[in-house]
């Protein structure tokens, strides 16, 4: 690309701006299909396409050398989180009081539990197993959908083997359990993102001497903020406010379990 006073000849401004240009023109026509067929999506799936429009157009302004960096964060961060928080769990119940704390609130929010958490479990059961051999348990669970959506995210843990069959004796310890599992992976997912993201600052401004990166590189970047919103939405939306609407702290809204890109997401993931 030729450039005159260090900036980018108006050709090449114009083929820079092409990207923006298509995201902008998805996202109206999203928006007009849904206003003309009524194709099922309201306000919580318009918030989170609008988050991972941003996230597609921050990727845009910043470029792909840049973007990567904070991509590789989430990845590894990702990655940290789902083999260190059944670990952390285990750990804050054998040796805090946050996991009885977790169980009284829990009894305060879905009564019914208090009469049957005693229930003995075995290491190897998932939800599914419990639900089958303890219908009470079910029926309690149900009177909270959303508890019962975050369950199933975790219906299956006994990866830690015998820490976990130590630990996750009754269905009151599988709901405790299930509970810091979630909050264990999002604190484990920040603080490894946190010191990713300080580590790609050092090297951004190694690279950020070299010369503008172009269309090529705005595209890829586009391209990248996608998938880290698609991330970010999985964390918030399917992990972190069922877990907050579970334990009663924030009311989720009627349409948060309607949204036709929840329930999709929910099925494939």
């Amino acid at each position: 690309m030729n450039y005159r006073f260090g900036k980018p000849r108006p050709v090449a401004q114009t083929m820079n701006r092409m990207p923006a240009v298509l995201l902008l023109l998805a996202v109206i026509s999203v928006v007009a299909i849904d206003l003309i067929f009524d194709i099922g999506i309201n306000w919580v799936d318009y918030i989170l396409i609008a988050i991972i429009a941003l996230f597609g157009f921050k990727g845009y302004l910043k470029g792909l050398v840049n973007t990567v960096f904070s991509l590789g964060g989430y990845i590894l961060a990702l990655i940290a989180a789902a083999i260190f928080s059944p670990k952390l769990s285990l750990y804050i119940m054998n040796n805090t009081t946050i996991g009885s704390n977790i169980s009284e609130k829990i009894n305060e929010v879905v009564p019914a539990l208090s009469s049957i958490n005693t229930i003995k479990i075995s290491g190897s059961q998932s939800l599914a197993d419990i639900f089958n051999e303890n219908p009470l348990v079910k029926n309690a669970v149900s009177e909270n959908p959303v508890l019962e959506q975050l369950l199933s995210f975790t219906s299956k843990a006994s990866d830690t083997s015998a820490m976990y069959a130590e630990t996750v004796t009754s269905v009151n310890d599988f709901i405790v359990y299930s509970l810091l599992r979630i909050m264990a992976l999002i604190v484990i997912f920040i603080a490894v993102k946190l010191i990713v993201v300080i580590i790609g600052k050092l090297l951004t401004s190694v690279l950020n001497s070299s010369a503008i990166l172009g269309t090529a590189n705005r595209t890829a970047g586009m391209a990248v903020g996608f998938t880290v919103g698609i991330l970010v939405c999985y964390m918030v939306f399917i992990l972190l406010i069922p877990v907050l609407g579970a334990l009663n702290i924030v009311k989720v809204p009627e349409a948060y379990p309607e949204s036709f890109i929840i329930n999709f997401a929910s099925k494939i993931l």
